[in-house]
């Protein structure tokens, strides 16, 4: 059995009760969370915010309702402008579009960047009492973290060591404490795209998060904070390489190609105010990790990743930190089921997000679009399953409806 303590008692030779290992979507609201709770909490990153980082940045009503709780969305709403919009996906012509299932009173999406988001989260837990520390690499574990030989801090570069009663790696994908731990990634899938993006002013004004795709591109738009606004183009794995030139030249030949949705001709007047940003199908395959052991934990994309495609990595990020504290700050004080709840609620959606990573075929995601197009229940159970109140597997692409849905397009016109 894992075992966690409650915060630092007199006379523990530990400086800390918890160092986490990244500042960003996972580790601050976990740092927060547990500050708040009595923990001396310390959070390290090599890159603090408000640094940019590659992500989903759009989040659904159920992590909005999360960022109110964590009293975030009033520190962003101070700053900035939210552009609260609908929900649109467009597959191979078929269109699924409104608003959501409310959860506590939102029912649409927000996009975030995330050095806006990042910095709400962070300035969060240093109210709430976590320090924090930036500049400094984590070079390695002070401890196995095996039975009989637990994590008991990190060794930074130069050497210094920071003693804690636990090392939490919240330090994504690549994370440093996992491979420190020697973890192997377990139930690997991967997608088709390759991701080009980049952020705009003045482009016209849209009320949707779209999401379009047909046999051979995808592409996203929608609005995030202020007046900003982001433009994806998903090519296939090819579409990443080359020169700085040859990207930006598919980019915009992308944004040609989807003229029912985005007028093309409109980023002629706009402002680019960021490089065309990359994502390349290599850094966007998934995977599992252990999610725990004697010492340490890992928490967001550090311990499971799945593809942006479905935009799932904040609310993983964030609903696993929670998770987390409260498992080290209370119940049994066991991490024990930790692994088995995170790998339970993450199923059926890394799955999805693999499928919905793939370029639709007219064949297989012809008729299920159609179908969910058609059937106005059908569709709101598909854009819920973005916010989580369903599943993809047992509630919107259920056996009978699927059938129906082949049925329909094999009958004769």
């Amino acid at each position: 059995m894992i075992v966690a303590g409650g915060p630092r008692s007199t006379g523990s030779r530990a400086a800390y009760d918890a160092v986490i290992v990244g500042a960003r979507c996972a580790g601050s609201p976990l740092a927060a969370r547990l500050a708040t709770s009595g923990w001396r909490v310390l959070l390290l990153d090599h890159k603090p915010p408000p640094a940019n980082t590659i992500s989903t940045h759009f989040v659904f009503p159920n992590t909005i309702a999360r960022l109110a709780e964590l009293g975030v969305l009033e520190r962003i709403e101070r700053r900035h402008r939210l552009n609260w919009c609908l929900h649109r996906v467009q597959i191979l012509g078929h269109e699924i579009a409104g608003a959501f299932t409310p959860v506590a009173g939102y029912d649409r999406c927000l996009g975030l960047r995330r050095p806006v988001l990042d910095q709400a989260l962070l300035d969060a837990a240093v109210d709430a009492g976590a320090e924090t520390r930036f500049g400094g690499k984590v070079a390695g574990l002070s401890g196995s973290g095996r039975d009989g030989d637990p994590v008991t801090g990190v060794v930074l570069e130069g050497g210094e060591r920071i003693e804690a009663r636990w090392v939490i790696g919240a330090d994504g994908r690549a994370s440093t404490v996992a491979r420190a731990l020697g973890l192997e990634k377990r139930k690997p899938l991967a997608g088709e795209f390759g991701i080009l993006y980049s952020y705009w002013r003045g482009l016209p004004e849209t009320e949707y998060l779209h999401i379009v795709a047909n046999e051979d591109l995808a592409f996203n738009w929608g609005p995030c904070e202020d007046d900003v606004q982001i433009l994806i183009v998903n090519g296939d794995a090819e579409s990443t390489k080359g020169s700085a030139g040859e990207r930006e030249r598919r980019f915009l030949d992308g944004l040609t190609r989807f003229p029912g949705t985005f007028p093309a001709e409109s980023v002629a007047g706009a402002e680019r105010i960021s490089p065309i940003l990359v994502a390349p199908e290599t850094m966007l395959r998934g995977f599992y990790r252990r999610a725990a052991g004697p010492g340490w934990a890992l928490v967001g994309d550090a311990g499971h990743f799945k593809h942006p495609a479905t935009a799932q990595g904040i609310s993983d990020a964030i609903e696993q930190a929670i998770r987390l504290a409260d498992a080290l700050d209370g119940g049994d004080g066991s991490l024990e089921g930790f692994e088995r709840w995170r790998d339970e609620r993450a199923g059926d959606h890394y799955e999805w997000s693999f499928q919905f990573a793939i370029f639709p075929r007219p064949d297989t995601a012809g008729p299920i679009f159609a179908g969910l197009a058609a059937d106005a229940e059908a569709g709101q159970d598909f854009r819920d399953a973005f916010a989580r109140r369903t599943s993809p597997r047992a509630d919107v692409f259920t056996r009978d409806r699927v059938s129906r849905w082949f049925a329909a397009a094999a009958a004769p016109a």
